[in-house]
């Protein structure tokens, strides 16, 4: 999948992006050293009416207190010029990408709108991983002449982890609040989230939501209607439904498929490595 160039995203995030670019510019001199992009929208330029902006800012060295105030107002500002889509992410030193994600202290951030200081959701390793593969550069120096850390083992490691806590968790949740997970927004969360951490572990690639989306349904014909839905709400949301009338069907759906997942996941071996390639050899004369 192609990664985009900063002319080829969509004008929102340009128009947001500058924004923030401007502010920090104005308000505080010299601190951004450069604004990077992760997320779906480093795929093949993946991006829908429900997507996030997700950025990493480089600064030239921790905020001081003051200073945070500054980010805070400026998060305030870029909130409410663009209530939608959501802007989310966290300031570090180019040395905190330079080494794993596991040990960057708390920093500033932004998360739906709520600005702390803090241990952020997406201060892990496979956001230091798009950044490296993935990643587009708004402002400063090139994400390909960053160092950017990143470990397969430790990689995979951490996506089991997710698969263990969080998404046990959520699977937990969606079990025991029917209304909020007979949405069609709970479908698109949990049919293309985590696929996507499945086909990371199958796979040993990343991908977009809804690349696992299209993914899954080769992967997972057996639920395959429930992954058409997620897509048909990420993609296409004024289409029409199959589950029109009976939410409570696509609530029993997404469970199942859920279920299947995170178990899959947990259960995945080591991806099969590519065979090298045959040596060529002279015709001779």
């Amino acid at each position: 999948m192609a990664t985009p160039t900063r002319a080829e995203l969509p004008s929102v995030v340009r128009e947001v992006t500058d924004a923030h670019v401007a502010l920090l510019g104005a308000r505080c001199p010299g601190l951004l050293e450069g604004l990077h992009l992760h997320g779906s929208i480093g795929f093949d330029g993946e991006f829908w009416g429900r997507s996030d902006i997700d950025f990493v800012a480089v600064v030239q060295h921790r905020p001081t207190a003051a200073e945070v105030e500054v980010l805070r107002r400026v998060h305030t500002e870029l909130e409410r010029r663009w209530p939608e889509p959501a802007y989310d992410g966290f300031y570090v030193v180019a040395d905190d990408l330079a080494g794993p994600p596991d040990v960057v202290p708390d920093v500033p951030g932004v998360l739906h709108g709520w600005f702390d200081v803090g241990h952020h959701a997406d201060v892990v390793h496979i956001t230091w991983r798009e950044l490296r593969d993935h990643g587009v550069t708004v402002c400063g120096t090139e994400l390909r002449d960053l160092q950017v850390w990143s470990d397969d083992g430790a990689l995979r490691e951490a996506t089991r982890h997710n698969l263990r806590t969080y998404w046990r968790a959520q699977l937990e949740a969606v079990e025991h609040h029917p209304r909020e997970a007979s949405l069609p927004q709970a479908a698109e969360w949990g049919a293309l989230g985590a696929p996507r951490l499945v086909h990371l572990l199958v796979t040993g690639t990343q991908t977009s939501k809804s690349g696992a989306g299209r993914w899954a349904l080769t992967a997972y014909p057996a639920h395959r209607e429930i992954v058409e839905e997620a897509l048909r709400v990420r993609e296409r949301p004024d289409d029409p439904t199959t589950y029109a009338g009976d939410p409570a069907r696509r609530r029993r759906d997404l469970i199942a498929f859920m279920t299947q997942v995170v178990a899959d996941g947990l259960a995945s071996p080591e991806p099969e490595p590519e065979p090298e390639p045959e040596p060529e050899h002279g015709s001779g004369t």
